[in-house]
């Protein structure tokens, strides 16, 4: 089963049934339309109670019925709809304690494949060490390690994980490739509308009609179909299911302009190449803003993540060892030293400090914290060394209940948004319908119209 971006399945008593969220990351959608038709797809099929999909954040968030549907139906509906649902894979390595044979290696690489998430694991017993790969955002680390322990092992360490995928931010990549096309086109566009001035302003058409036809179609080529060839794809996949987004109106008034510079060389039709161009540099333009745009609400998640400790040093049977904060389990005691980030949400059994809890609170001086006493995770220890007894972990933490909140704000809709989609869901159509409209009105009654 090939793996999509989901949350962890959260379980909530509706009417007596059992719903559980997902959210799936969609590539390709590029206008509020876009995110109207998934949402639509998703919200007609059994089983899905509700669905909304949030085109600045590339999600959408469903509830669902497990019992009459499950996530790869639901991945299978946005690809129906002419989407792409992002496939999430990274690749952890485990040391493994325990095993002493060929048998041993195989029951914990059978118990790894059975778990949900897991797309591939291979447990080698000459290196002790097991190799997975799976959806982070169905499986942590907490869970590898439980269930290596159900079957008897134990997980020494984690050696860190690499992802399958290159690490390249994907926000600045896209960023990066809409700079770049906005870029490409307008270098064709300015010589361009240079071009036109002495026509437009002088009347003047340099250096004869046929050349200067002919350069227009000649320089409006790379912009709408290399630069440009994005609209039409994702125009004509949206046809072809059925639904018409923004693309389809820069497609067809582009592609209709452009058509006039090659028809104008055999009939006396104005050439309007080089409009299709610019229309082209504008959309294109805005489409870079639009990544922008996008790129700063998902850098807000990024930066709460990276408020969070890396490490935390475990006091075991009197002896310090530090751990990646995955490891860290309820009860588990912790040693923090002046400077240090609390690993996690705890309970301050031995020392007094004074801790930072700006980040928490917005609360600028430092706050004295005695044996008893709640501390927050991420925030920073400041004079004294304490030893904590965690209390929560994981996603259990203040810094993940944030994080998860504005996740999920962003990816609610206030009631102007769904205005704006309601409108957006007819306004391609309602163009379209005027447009033919008026080329019908125009071959049937020419006579009538031009009077």
């Amino acid at each position: 089963m090939e793996g999509y971006k989901f949350i962890f399945p959260e379980v909530n008593d509706l009417s007596a049934k059992t719903i559980k969220k997902a959210i799936l990351e969609i590539e390709g959608m590029s206008c509020a339309s876009c995110s109207a038709a998934v949402e639509r797809a998703l919200n007609k099929a059994e089983g899905v109670e509700e669905a909304q999909v949030n085109f600045a954040t590339g999600k959408a968030y469903v509830d669902f019925d497990p019992e009459l549907i499950d996530e790869v139906k639901l991945a299978e509906i946005v690809r129906a709809a002419g989407y792409d649902v992002i496939d999430k894979r990274d690749k952890l390595t485990m040391n493994i304690g325990g095993m002493t044979c060929a048998s041993c290696s195989a029951a914990v690489e059978r118990a790894l494949k059975k778990m949900e998430g897991v797309y591939e694991a291979n447990v080698n017993i000459a290196t002790e060490k097991a190799t997975v790969e799976y959806n982070p955002d169905k499986i942590s680390r907490e869970d590898f390690i439980e269930i290596v322990k159900n079957t008897g092992y134990e997980v020494l360490s984690f050696e860190g994980d690499e992802e399958a995928r290159e690490e390249e931010d994907a926000d600045l990549k896209k960023m990066e490739e809409a700079r770049k096309k906005m870029w490409g086109t307008w270098a064709f566009t300015l010589p361009i509308i240079l071009w036109m001035i002495p026509e437009m302003v002088f009347g003047i058409v340099w250096p004869n009609m046929a050349i200067f036809n002919l350069g227009m179609i000649l320089l409006a080529i790379p912009p709408l179909f290399i630069f440009g060839r994005k609209t039409f794809v994702s125009a004509f996949r949206s046809i072809r299911h059925g639904s018409a987004n923004m693309d389809v109106l820069i497609a067809m008034g582009t592609g209709a302009a452009f058509l006039t510079g090659p028809a104008g060389l055999f009939m006396p039709i104005a050439n309007y190449a080089g409009v299709s161009a610019m229309i082209m540099a504008f959309h294109l333009t805005g489409r870079y803003i639009e990544e922008r745009a996008k790129g700063r609400a998902s850098q807000a998640i990024k930066k709460l993540l990276e408020l969070g400790a890396r490490t935390a040093t475990l006091l075991v049977d009197g002896v310090e060892r530090e751990v990646p904060i995955e490891e860290v389990k309820p009860g588990d005691i912790m040693v923090v030293r002046p400077g240090e980030k609390i690993p996690t949400d705890g309970e301050i059994i031995e020392g007094h400090t004074t801790v930072d809890e700006s980040m928490a609170t917005g609360e600028s001086m430092p706050v004295e914290r005695v044996p008893g006493d709640q501390l927050i995770g991420a925030t920073v220890n400041q004079n004294g060394l304490v030893k904590v007894k965690a209390t929560k972990v994981g996603k259990d933490t203040f810094l993940a209940q944030v994080i998860k909140m504005v996740e999920e704000a962003q990816g609610s809709k206030v009631p102007i948004q769904v205005f704006a989609d309601r409108i957006t869901a007819v306004f391609v159509p309602t163009v379209l319908i005027i447009a033919l409209l008026t080329f019908f009105s125009w071959l049937l009654f020419p006579e009538l119209l031009r009077n």
